[in-house]
């Protein structure tokens, strides 16, 4: 298990099994912390873990600099052949990937149960 905190944002990594991580993300991801989850999510993303999801259900607000993270994180998993999926459980979370249209471009599900079930399958 991997911690950082860093101001207002708290990101632990916890490893389900080799095949996939879950990042358990905590706090606000604005223009001073949304450098902490890049760092991580990098860092999963060269160590080659196949299935990553990041469960935002305990972030309290989400700038759009968070969101552009959440994406280039999406685009390098999909080139690299990983899975990146996003638990948006959090109606803040929600309403930033509405207002900037990018939530189709992200693999999201409503729980980190949902999440872990179709990362933990087939892919289908």
């Amino acid at each position: 298990m991997q911690r950082i905190i860093d101001r207002t944002l708290q990101v632990r990594v916890v490893r389900h099994n080799e095949d996939l991580h879950v990042c358990r993300v905590a706090g606000e991801i604005d223009l001073l912390t949304v450098s902490t989850l890049a760092t991580v999510l990098e860092d999963l993303h060269k160590r080659g873990v196949p299935g990553i999801i990041v469960d935002l259900t305990e972030v309290t607000y989400c700038a759009a600099a968070g969101v552009r993270v959440l994406l280039d994180a999406t685009a390098r998993a999909r080139w690299a052949g990983q899975r990146l999926a996003v638990v948006i459980a959090s109606l803040t979370v929600a309403r930033v990937l509405r207002a900037t249209e990018t939530a189709e471009g992200i693999e999201n599900y409503a729980s980190l149960s949902e999440a872990m079930l179709a990362l933990t399958s087939d892919g289908s």
